[in-house]
């Protein structure tokens, strides 16, 4: 709420009250609503899903589809009324497509990093260009799912038919992954190892406590910050929305958990040349897309030079990265996002989308 329609002290303290008694006795204030959408594709334990605004026809011909990353629901795209990165680009004219790779059970433990980025995304890239006739797509991957956008781009270069990448958060130079870098080592040891292996899929208490390590004061202030927006009914909605998404962490799968942080996080292969996925060695010099890197510059995930390094790496002459001072989690979901992220998103991705001709005749 702007300062200017900021309430006064009484009144502050009156809607404190009404929003803790509310909580207390008919729940949560944030709206259990979500963006229209279809499953229009489903494969394993993915699905793809469609999304739809009535009164918001589709005014460009590449159609977005978002990557999410693992270990997370997706639900981070779609968080509330208001504030959904998926029902923000429909809005604005976008075909918009989601990737959910589903909640993996105890015999997915076996799924790898490879099967992410050479079956799932471009068998969903394939599925929306045979439903749209598009002949390209435009991808939109936050936090792992931007690394597993460049790295199926790098494998499979023009024949990815990525007409537009967008990374929001995504690390390439894993050498400036402090202190990640240094947890992905102290993983390796041979105990670790045969502890990962052992645990089979890794459980989410472990990986949403290793993601509060990275910021561990963000748990205090967050909590305080709580406590002082009491009275803001729609601070508070996204608080809860925001906890909720958090506490609700799914299992990462064992082998493609050991393989991000050996392949990626600790030797960091990717950049180097030194990967390979399905035999494949993956060169970020065979990427074609045309490329929006956003740098959340009070990231503690994702370093900002650890994000800005693509520019440098991946040689295309439609390039840039854009820098905002948001977290890791603020610029998919913050308050600030829609502003600074999907506006300037949209825009860039409205300019190489190919617009259509709509014809704003009616019958009468």
């Amino acid at each position: 709420m702007a300062e200017k329609n900021r309430p006064g002290f009484l009144k502050r303290n009156a809607m404190r009250l009404l929003n803790a008694f509310e909580r207390t006795t008919l729940g949560p204030l944030r709206p259990n609503v979500s963006t229209p959408s279809d499953v229009v594709w489903m494969w394993e334990r993915s699905t793809l899903l469609r999304f739809e605004l009535p009164r918001h026809p589709v005014r460009y011909r590449i159609p977005v589809i978002i990557i999410p990353p693992l270990m997370v629901k997706p639900i981070i795209f779609d968080l509330r009324p208001g504030h959904s990165m998926a029902g923000f680009l429909c809005e604005q004219g976008f075909d918009t497509y989601m990737l959910d790779y589903g909640v993996p059970e105890a015999e997915d433990r076996v799924i790898r990093v490879d099967d992410y980025v050479a079956d799932f995304i471009p068998n969903a890239i394939q599925r929306v260009m045979e439903m749209t006739g598009a002949p390209a797509v435009s991808l939109i991957g936050w936090s792992m799912g931007g690394i597993m956008s460049y790295t199926m781009c790098g494998m499979l270069g023009e024949e990815a038919h990525v007409r537009n990448l967008v990374t929001i958060g995504s690390p390439l130079d894993f050498s400036k992954m402090f202190p990640m870098n240094i947890m992905a080592q102290m993983i390796r040891l041979p105990g670790a190892t045969v502890m990962f292996d052992l645990m089979g899929n890794v459980p989410p208490t472990l990986t949403r406590n290793g993601f509060h390590l990275l910021a561990p004061q963000k748990l205090l202030t967050r909590r305080l910050a709580l406590i002082q927006h009491y009275w803001d009914r729609d601070w508070v909605a996204g608080y809860e929305a925001m906890s909720n998404w958090v506490d609700e962490f799914i299992p990462y799968p064992g082998e493609a958990f050991k393989q991000f942080v050996r392949d990626f996080v600790s030797s960091d292969k990717l950049r180097r040349g030194a990967l390979t996925i399905n035999g494949q060695e993956i060169d970020l010099h065979r990427i074609r897309a045309n490329i929006l890197v956003f740098v959340g510059t009070k990231d503690d995930v994702a370093p900002p030079a650890s994000v800005r390094a693509a520019v440098d790496e991946i040689p295309v002459d439609d390039i840039r990265a854009i820098e905002v001072p948001l977290g890791h989690i603020g610029l998919v979901a913050g308050s600030a996002a829609r502003e600074l992220v999907w506006q300037p998103m949209a825009d860039w991705l409205a300019e190489r989308s190919e617009p259509l001709r709509i014809d704003t005749t009616t019958a009468a």
